[in-house]
């Protein structure tokens, strides 16, 4: 029985954080962002040298001039030299 919690609870740690999106800014500027979902878009923004993690599980990630890219499970959209990319 004990073995069996111990399993569902290291399932359950690992699916929250495992699959949930990522964006780093590496640039030392600022940028506004919006990240759509399929039911919601959020406006915010990222300053340089700055990682925000578990931004979503699917979505569209807008960075003001930049671009856009999609991502999902434990992708890392990276912006570096005023471009995004996904890793």
């Amino acid at each position: 029985m004990k073995a069996t919690i111990a399993v569902g609870i290291s399932a359950l740690m690992m699916s929250t954080g495992a699959h949930a999106v990522s964006l780093q800014n590496k640039d030392s500027s600022s940028y506004d962002i919006k990240v759509k979902s399929s039911s919601s878009t959020m406006t915010s923004s990222i300053n340089g040298g700055v990682v925000k993690n578990n931004i979503c599980s699917s979505c569209t990630i807008e960075v003001d001039g930049v671009g856009s890219v999609d991502a999902s499970g434990s992708d890392k959209v990276v912006i570096k030299d005023g471009k995004l990319t996904v890793k």
